[in-house]
């Protein structure tokens, strides 16, 4: 982990992962009459830049979402994208982009900025990684000669309760073997988006292909407190409520 952020760091690569950033869902939920006191913008992007700043990180891949809104780019999500792309590139560090299902009609505002797009992955020869964001079915294994699989899209969460029996909800990494595939799943960068509590929703109504219908029950939560600490826990089957 890049330290009490949701995001990676991978050594090998000098590059920072994140996933689920969804510029501009303030501004739907604003439409829908749902009213947020201040903008979210200023978080994500200090939950982006402060990972790159400690590493000097000279290269972003962003794991999909970039932006939330399914149809055309919204003035808002246009204006943040730009944002954070400069923002990015000043501190001597380039974005890129593995194609998520949020990020409907982002070639052209990322084409005219310059950005990177793969989709729908991007392989790490030298760390033997595969990058998705998680709403596809990877490639097989022996094919891509991988062993690590990173993706988002599921947004994990888990839920912990104290000795009270008070609920307290934690966004989390998910590491863990599934099939040929050591899996490590991130959490979302939105304030917003909590997204599938691992220990409480069905495998059924999982959001990936890749985690839908699969026993969980041996992959290790590392639960994040935001800009405070990562801790790794006990595997998932500690966690059923």
């Amino acid at each position: 982990m890049a330290g009490p952020w949701p995001a990676l760091y991978l050594d090998d690569e000098d590059a920072i992962i994140a996933s689920d950033l969804h510029i501009g869902l303030e501004d739907e939920r604003e439409l829908m009459g749902i009213h947020t006191p201040k903008t979210t913008f200023p978080q994500i992007l200090e939950q982006v830049l402060t990972p790159i700043k400690h590493y000097n990180a000279k290269r972003i891949v962003i794991l999909g979402d970039l932006k939330h809104e399914f149809g055309r780019p919204s003035e808002p999500e246009w204006w943040g994208v730009k944002k954070l792309v400069k923002t990015i590139r000043e501190m001597g560090c380039e974005p890129e982009l593995v194609r998520g299902n949020h990020d409907n009609y982002i070639m052209s505002v990322l084409s005219d900025l310059g950005v990177k797009v793969h989709d729908p992955a991007l392989i790490l020869a030298d760390s033997e990684c595969v990058l998705m964001h998680g709403h596809t079915v990877p490639p097989p294994p022996e094919i891509v000669r991988a062993r690590i699989l990173i993706i988002g899209h599921e947004h994990p969460s888990i839920t912990v309760r104290d000795g009270l029996g008070v609920k307290h909800r934690y966004k989390i990494f998910l590491s863990g073997q599934i099939g040929a595939y050591h899996v490590i799943v991130l959490p979302s960068n939105s304030p917003f988006s909590f997204g599938s509590d691992m220990n409480e929703t069905s495998p059924k109504h999982r959001l990936s292909p890749i985690l839908k219908n699969r026993d969980l029950s041996e992959m290790i939560p590392y639960l994040l407190e935001i800009g405070i600490a990562v801790k790794e826990f006990p595997q998932m089957k500690y966690f059923q409520l």
